[in-house]
This record gives C-alpha cells, sequence and structure tokens, in this order.
C-alpha cells in the first residue's frame, strides 16, 4: 500500500468519524481529537496488515541454525495486538459520542418500539 494511499483512507476516516463528534462538548474536544486521529492511524495500519495476511498467509516457516518449523507471521501478532487497541479506542469514542436529541414522541419508530 502506497503512502499516498494510506494518506487518503486516513483522511477518509478522520471526517467521517470527526462529523459525529462535532456537536462534542468543549471539554472533551481535545480528548476525542486524539482518540479519533489513533483510530484513523490504527485502521489504515489494521488494513494494510490484514491485506498482508491475506497474501502471504497467518504462519510462515521459520529456520534458526539446523531446525525449521512454522511460526505466526510478524504481521499477525501486530495484527491481533492492534485490533484490541483499536477496539478500546472505538469503545472510548462510543462513550464519549455527543448526546443525541430526544426522540420525538409523534416519532413513528417510538410507535413501532410499544409493539
Amino acid at each position: 500500500m502506497t503512502n499516498k494511499k494510506k494518506q487518503e483512507m486516513y483522511d477518509a476516516q478522520y471526517s467521517k468519524i470527526s462529523k459525529l463528534f462535532e456537536e462534542v462538548e468543549e471539554n472533551k474536544k481535545s480528548i476525542v481529537t486524539g482518540l479519533i486521529e489513533q483510530a484513523c492511524f490504527m485502521y489504515v495500519q489494521l488494513k494494510e496488515l490484514n491485506e498482508i495476511i491475506n497474501k502471504k498467509g497467518v504462519v510462515e516457516k521459520f529456520k534458526q541454525g539446523k531446525q525449521q518449523f512454522d511460526r505466526e507471521r510478524p504481521a499477525t501478532k501486530t495484527y491481533n495486538t492492534m485490533i484490541k487497541n483499536y477496539n478500546l479506542i472505538t469503545r472510548q469514542l462510543i462513550e464519549n459520542l455527543p448526546n443525541k436529541k430526544p426522540l420525538d414522541p409523534d416519532d413513528e419508530f417510538e410507535e413501532f418500539n410499544k409493539i
């Protein structure tokens, strides 16, 4: 994946996520901005790691001296660690979503939901 493509993916994700937080409380803006930046970075890296794993597989042959054995590919280890951190960050972002407007009591969904 080229650096240009990575930057485009990052920018697209950042734009999409930032829109969700336009109305976030002022005292949370810097924290949320940092979380968005990290989430976007990880998103791009996870996509790249996913490509590597899909092309090369999860396991690789590894030779050490006269011994040869299969081991987990380093990209797989990195992916597994990063996906956990990505999930933590996305949970933190969800927890900091700005409050939504109260539902209109005449809303059809509310009527449907009463059934």
